[in-house]
């Protein structure tokens, strides 16, 4: 009896609302504590409603989450406090700045887990990695030491379960996806694309994974 009154004692005490227990095997969520400004970087600065999806397959709406780029945290805010999900989340989609809908996944590269913005799905995928990482400054006249975050993105592809670095132009399009560069060289040539633009090379690897 006593052991089973302690038993219950130390469930409760990872017990929480509908709206939070998102985790596996009931895993409970872990609370963020706050950061300096300079310390933040997210993917949009703003908490958002996003479609969850979690490792377990739940199908979840969760009303305001953000993407810290710098920690690589997925957040979630409830009732004030934000608590860190990313370890319960196979996919998640966030709107940027301007309103776009971002679709992320997260994917085992290299023996770790790592979460992707997915450009393009098929024989050979085109993903994108959004980090961040911390600049020092010294101020030349005070000595004082300034921190920025500055924000960047990597495209990655994905084929055959085999990640790489992809750097996107005309030229690296048609060594990578070789398999009928006439084809391809065509689609190329006749449409008005631009090798910078998530659009434009959607485009692209959504022709060739036909």
């Amino acid at each position: 009896m006593k052991l089973t009154f302690l038993l219950l004692i130390f469930v409760s005490n990872f017990i929480y609302a509908q709206n939070l227990t998102i985790g596996t095997a009931g895993m409970p969520l872990r609370e963020l504590k706050a950061r300096s400004e300079q310390q933040l970087s997210y993917f949009n600065d703003e908490f958002m409603p996003s479609a969850v999806v979690t490792l377990d397959g739940k199908h979840l709406t969760l009303e305001a989450i953000r993407y810290d780029l710098l920690k690589q945290h997925v957040e979630y805010l409830d009732k004030n406090v934000v608590y860190e999900v990313q370890d319960s989340i196979s996919s998640f989609t966030i709107k940027d700045s301007i309103g776009k809908s971002h679709l992320l996944e997260k994917l085992q590269m290299n023996g770790r887990p790592y979460f992707f913005e997915v450009i393009a799905s098929g024989r050979t995928s085109l993903l994108k990695r959004h980090t961040a990482k911390i600049s020092e400054t010294e101020d030349w006249y005070t000595k004082k030491k300034l921190q920025s975050v500055i924000k960047r993105s990597e495209y990655y592809t994905l084929k055959g379960g085999k990640f790489e670095r992809f750097s996107p132009s005309k030229k690296n399009i048609l060594a990578l996806l070789n398999e009928d560069p006439e084809r391809l060289k065509t689609f190329l040539n006749n449409k008005p694309l631009d090798f910078k633009s998530d659009y434009s090379l959607k485009a692209i690897f959504d022709f060739y994974n036909l």
